[in-house]
């Protein structure tokens, strides 16, 4: 996001010397005729009521236009500042910004409403609204000079962008009055691109589950189903003239109903893996491990509870990738795959293993091809993803072994490309590197998107 407006006319475009002159000296030009006008009409009414006695109604005069001077001076300058759109108040310009924000009709839209109407409070030449959302989007609204003033924007302790200001001599309570209320839109901006790349995520990941699915129907079951109705009509057909070939056909029917069903399994086992289901996401892990090739030992820190079913299917997933590439490249002995369920406010508990830790050791480059950056790495040197929990929760994964490890360039291949993105549907991270002392190791952290009691 970035939108640039161009310099308002107007006295909010004025610069600040300028805009500072005009307003005092219409506050003190007004202030004087009033005063000047009070004085004089009360010393001429005085000496008409108390005939020439010229001291008195000086002194009269002289007080009266002392006691209005200050009530007369505020109201002078109130007026003044409705007239050349200036506020002085950090509450009151506040409470604008919040009423103006509030009639916006998406927070982008408000972003650059905001930038405009702050300006005007700043009285500044030019201001920027800088939105830290993955990729930096700034509003501009005038123009900036070569040394803005940078103000943080910062939203429960995280920031989340920041405001510049060029041209203005404004007191630091207003700055800081309106970068809250800017912090609490640049926020909403945020979290409104998160959701939009969700959703833009969502439905390509639904557009793409659709089409492997037509491929499959169209291309497996439909031609299996539609030779088998050509088998069964051509056994009705013969049932009469030739008896005995019936047999052989319904032989051949039989066969293809075996083919239709398998098909269709995979279909199923393509939307869900049925372990997941029948085993659970610790069992399925487990049955991973049992396939042919290098020891495969999994350690569960802590029990898991109900994770939400996209996690478990990532998860599910980016392992059977990693451990894929552990016996296809990386010429290891021993794996570890380490599962943990992080839980805002709870301490790790103890590790349940089946097998013997990962040894270590291992080195030189990946016997691996496109898919040699997708291995697991090596447990011994296993990092942990984090220290402290997320604050709604996150499933941690690691899968290390103690092969060959990486090559000195590692190309991206399908593997990688397919751990990555199944992580980042499900809104987390995965990351592939080197282990210490040898091997390679695969992180994985899913958050939490939903969780249950």
């Amino acid at each position: 996001m970035a939108v640039t407006t161009p310099p308002a006319r107007g006295p909010g475009a004025r610069p600040s010397g300028v805009h500072l002159v005009l307003n005092r000296t219409l506050v003190y030009g007004g202030l004087a005729v009033v005063t000047g006008g009070i004085y004089s009409g009360l010393t001429w009414l005085v000496t008409m009521l108390a005939g020439s006695q010229d001291a008195v109604a000086g002194l009269v005069a002289a007080l009266s236009a002392g006691a209005v001077f200050h009530p007369a001076r505020l109201r002078l300058q109130r007026g003044v500042d409705r007239l050349l759109r200036v506020e002085r108040d950090p509450y009151r310009v506040a409470d604008r910004l919040s009423r103006t924000l509030q009639e916006a009709v998406d927070p982008a839209e408000g972003l650059v409403t905001a930038a405009a109407l702050v300006r005007q409070a700043l009285r500044a030449d030019g201001v920027a609204v800088e939105v830290h959302d993955g990729h930096t989007g700034v509003v501009v609204d005038g123009e900036l000079g070569d040394r803005p003033v940078e103000t943080p924007l910062v939203w429960h302790g995280e920031p989340v962008g920041r405001l510049l200001s060029s041209g203005s001599g404004t007191s630091p309570d207003l700055l800081d009055a309106l970068a809250r209320h800017l912090a609490e839109l640049a926020h909403a901006v945020r979290l409104t691109a998160d959701v939009r790349r969700s959703r833009e995520r969502i439905l390509t990941t639904r557009e793409e589950e659709r089409r492997r699915l037509r491929r499959d129907l169209h291309d497996g079951l439909g031609p299996t189903l539609a030779s088998l109705a050509m088998t069964v009509d051509e056994a009705r057909l013969r049932l009469e003239r030739d008896p005995e070939a019936v047999e052989g056909l319904l032989i051949r029917v039989r066969d293809q109903m075996g083919t239709a069903i398998v098909d269709v399994r995979d279909l199923v086992y393509g939307l869900r893996p049925p372990a997941l289901d029948d085993l659970g996401l610790v069992g399925s892990l487990r049955a991973l491990a049992d396939a042919p090739g290098p020891r495969v030992d999994i350690a569960v820190v802590g029990p898991l509870g109900d994770v939400p079913a996209a996690v478990e299917v990532a998860a599910y997933r980016i392992a059977q990738e990693a451990l894929t590439n552990v016996r296809r490249h990386a010429q290891a002995t021993t794996a570890l795959v380490r599962v943990e369920l992080v839980r805002a406010g709870t301490d790790h508990a103890g590790v349940e293993q089946t097998g013997a830790p990962v040894a270590g050791g291992g080195s030189g480059r990946s016997g691996g091809a496109e898919d040699s950056g997708t291995k697991g790495g090596g447990a011994t040197g296993l990092r942990a993803a984090g220290t402290g929990a997320a604050a709604r929760g996150e499933l941690r994964l690691s899968v290390a072994d103690d092969g060959i490890g990486l090559p000195e360039r590692v190309r991206g291949g399908v593997g990688l490309v397919s751990m990555r993105e199944r992580a980042a549907e499900a809104g987390g991270s995965c990351t592939v590197g080197p282990r210490p002392g040898g091997g390679t190791e695969v992180i994985v952290r899913l958050p939490l998107e939903t969780e249950k009691p």
